[in-house]
């Protein structure tokens, strides 16, 4: 047989027929394969797990297609779930016919498996900018003043973020350095408490305002304005009233507030309006307005 014989010679699919339970693959395999279920059904199960089914594939099914040509490793376990007939593509035949293709589609089909892998790449990658900001704005949905396990806390976050864990956890000293959160040890176990979620939230304003380069409400307060923030944050069970007698209430606190320190007040929401003339104090955004300026150094990340 001459040279160019033996390049065209083909060496063809190995067809199987399998008993349920039969291991088709297994992750420690040295061999990488394509598997095409032609009639049956195979399960897809983790290693560590083998009871555990991570998908279930059907006739028509194939997996392992960049674990030949990409040689990314496929890490489940394939078993016959009932009598199955498979068809097993090796390298040695997958070469025998890439060497019968011309020249331009073998390029094209290299250029698409570079494309996929840099796709794949590519949606693996965190996005994710300003850590402490994104992390912030996860914990900002869990409960206040619970200590939640930190480990849990990571593993979600981890997920969600496909940051590294070494950066997730430079961003949880990092909010507890501000003193956004508390991470304490509980029965040794490592535990985070998140004083009030509401803080977080400021955060997140704040830092929204600060990429869209427009000023935040609490920091455009005036001495007199943030004097008057502190005395309704304190004032509890307040009925509504109508502007004049807030106004007036305001005189008697702080002598110096005037009609437009009312308006500007109730301007940055710190107030609702309950009709007929009547407004009383908005218990959420007060709270976050004061605690604004109560960690302004904090939020500015001054330190």
């Amino acid at each position: 047989m001459n040279m160019a014989d033996s390049r065209q010679q083909l060496v063809p699919p190995t067809q199987m027929r399998v008993k349920a339970g039969f291991v088709v693959y297994a992750p420690d395999s040295e061999e990488r394969c394509i598997v095409i279920l032609n009639d049956g059904e195979l399960e897809a199960r983790e290693k560590d797990s083998p009871h555990k089914t991570v998908f279930t594939m059907h006739p028509g099914d194939l997996v392992g297609v960049a674990s030949l040509l990409e040689r990314e490793p496929f890490k489940y376990q394939l078993v016959a779930s009932r009598d199955s007939d498979v068809t097993i593509i090796n390298e040695e035949c997958m070469e025998s016919e890439l060497k019968r293709l011309p020249l331009w589609l073998l390029a094209t089909i290299r250029s698409f498996g570079s494309r996929t892998r840099d796709l794949k790449q590519a949606s693996q990658k965190s996005h994710i900018e300003n850590e402490l900001l994104s992390l912030a704005e996860f914990l900002s949905h869990k409960p206040s003043k619970e200590y939640l396990p930190l480990q849990d806390l990571l593993l979600e976050y981890t997920f969600l973020s496909r940051l590294r864990a070494v950066e997730i956890i430079q961003a949880f000293k990092g909010l507890a350095r501000r003193h956004f959160i508390e991470i304490k040890a509980i029965e040794g176990k490592e535990c985070c408490r998140i004083p009030d979620t509401r803080l977080l939230e400021t955060y997140v304003d704040f830092q929204a305002a600060r990429s869209k380069e427009i000023p935040f409400p609490p920091y455009t307060l005036s001495k007199i304005q943030r004097k008057l923030v502190e005395v309704l944050a304190r004032k509890s069970g307040s009925s509504p009233r109508e502007g004049a007698n807030w106004v007036k209430f305001f005189s008697e606190n702080v002598p110096e507030a005037t009609l437009s320190d009312w308006l500007i007040l109730k301007k940055i929401g710190c107030f609702r309006d309950c009709g007929d003339g009547n407004f009383a104090i908005h218990i959420n955004s007060l709270a976050k307005t004061y605690l604004a300026l109560l960690f302004e150094t904090n939020i500015k990340g001054v330190i």
